[in-house]
């Protein structure tokens, strides 16, 4: 039996059932996608095949044969690749391009000398295949971009000689140009017989490049077959009922401003913007991977030195660093969300209080009566699962880290709202319990900026929409008069020709 096949999967976090009795089946050279909600037990259920996890029950076999994982050193053996979402969790940011993609085979190396010669033309036909042929193999990793970090650990992936490579929302970094190269690359990996799990929230894109695919629901496989049904119809077997849906109702911005900035300069763009937000209005900043937004988000917080006005209830703000920013009534939702936004070996509990320790711990000795009281509303209002405070925030699926890093913000009485592509990487149920906790907060009177790539998103919950092209924005519109074409229009540089 050619392939590989998960058989009769069950996993367990304690006394809740995750994978209910899945069998998984890929064929050698063919692109495979898992889909589901956040939640649906798609990560747990890679994390046992690349070794990160034992199933409770439960076997593997590759062309026949089983395999045991204790680690993730022993999928790779048995041709287990893994690209994480989350790349800088996989990454040395100290360490080189070239130290990264070798750093297994060198912490392996058996013999003492090696060619370093023939290692470094190694990485560079690597490089090469995935797109990066412009990177020295000397550049510091940390000094990478997000998508070349991806990119980097695909090399790396590729090096081990990986026969079966599961990606993780492959493309929520990668432009439309990056996207295609990596196709391109995966389907000529697929002529020499490799295989690839896709795991993606962009049907469009699983449609175009996946041969078959497999849909979780609730921890059981709920379709198996190729990829011809409509988006309609996968979504129904996700959601497992008809797609809601969900019209925007009209909203009250008051004339009040309450956050602008004049003349911001954003360093790693060398531009300058202006931008209002009034109390109750959600401003979306619409732009392309590469066009500044989180730059943009990290010169308004004084994440980064910078020059311009920033000007809050009418007042000139003089922040020198986040915390001036924080402490003044902003808070800020980063687009890494496990790198920038969470501890992620802390509890649920921990991570949704953490901004409020001078309310729980007046006396330098934390209330933990208090604390529990705080993080068990916050679960049952954001509908977080596992709803125990005490689930370790590593374990969560992506939606629900999502909403704990939203929760941790909303009892600080801040009255801005920053959100640099807050649904990244979740599903689409997920995406409408974000965007009604940010209704709920412009119903509150917070002045709400979204930054986001997603045409959809902006047409769907905004107010104002700003359009951001290589770090400047070139056209300010009502979000009730714009239409997904123009859009797409703008934020491909159409309208500044």
């Amino acid at each position: 039996m050619s392939g590989l096949r998960m058989k009769q999967i069950v996993h367990s976090f304690g006394d809740v059932t995750v994978l209910n009795g899945v069998n998984f089946h890929i064929q050698p050279g063919e692109v495979h996608a898992l889909l589901g909600m956040n939640g649906a037990g798609k990560s747990t259920l890679m994390n046992i095949l690349a070794g990160v996890l034992q199933p409770t029950s439960g076997t593997i076999e590759i062309d026949g044969q089983p395999h045991t994982f204790f680690s993730p050193k022993d999928a790779k053996r048995a041709g287990i690749g893994h690209v994480v979402q989350e790349v800088d969790a996989a990454l040395f940011p100290a360490l080189s391009v070239y130290e990264n993609i070798l750093a297994e085979q060198m912490v392996e190396q058996k013999r003492m000398f090696f060619s370093k010669t023939k290692q470094r033309a190694t990485v560079l036909q690597l490089l090469e295949r995935v797109g990066l042929a412009h990177l020295s193999l000397d550049t510091p990793v940390q000094t990478c971009t997000l998508h070349e970090k991806q990119l980097i650990l695909l090399a790396r992936v590729l090096s081990s000689s990986a026969r079966y490579i599961i990606l993780d929302e492959p493309t929520a970094s990668l432009s439309e140009e990056e996207t295609k190269r990596l196709f391109a690359m995966m389907e000529q990996l697929k002529a020499q017989g490799v295989s690839f799990i896709y795991i993606s929230h962009k049907l469009h894109e699983v449609k175009r490049i996946c041969d078959r695919m497999t849909i979780l629901r609730d921890g059981t496989i709920v379709y198996e077959g190729d990829v011809s049904l409509t988006t309609e119809d996968i979504v129904r077997h996700m959601v497992g009922r008809q797609k809601e849906t969900n019209e925007q109702r009209a909203r009250t911005v008051r004339d009040e401003t309450i956050f602008e900035v004049k003349q911001l300069y954003i360093p790693k763009t060398n531009t300058t913007v202006d931008l209002a937000v009034r109390r109750g209005e959600i401003v979306g900043i619409a732009g392309l991977v590469g066009a500044g937004k989180t730059e943009l988000a990290e010169s308004m917080i004084a994440h980064v030195k910078t020059t311009g006005e920033r000007i809050l209830h009418g007042k000139k703000q003089t922040w020198n660093s986040p915390k001036d920013a924080i402490e003044a009534g902003v808070c800020f939702i980063p687009e890494e969300r496990r790198k920038q936004g969470l501890f992620m070996n802390e509890t649920i509990e921990k991570n949704l209080t953490i901004r409020l320790l001078s309310n729980i711990a007046p006396w330098q000795w934390i209330d933990k009566r208090r604390e529990r009281t705080i993080a068990t509303n916050l679960i049952s209002s954001l509908h977080i699962r596992p709803s125990s405070p005490t689930a370790l925030v590593k374990h969560l699926s992506g939606g629900n880290q999502q909403k704990v890093v939203i929760g941790k913000w909303l009892q600080t009485n801040g009255d801005v709202f920053l959100f640099d592509e807050p649904t990244k990487g979740i599903d689409v149920h997920a995406k409408e319990e974000v965007f009604a906790i940010i209704r709920a907060l412009a119903e509150k009177g917070k002045a709400i900026i979204y930054l986001t790539s997603e045409c959809q998103e902006l047409l769907h919950i905004t107010d104002t929409i700003y359009i951001m092209v290589d770090g400047r924005f070139i056209k300010k519109m009502d979000a009730q008069e714009a239409t997904y074409e123009q859009l797409v229009y703008d934020m491909t540089g159409g309208g500044t020709n």
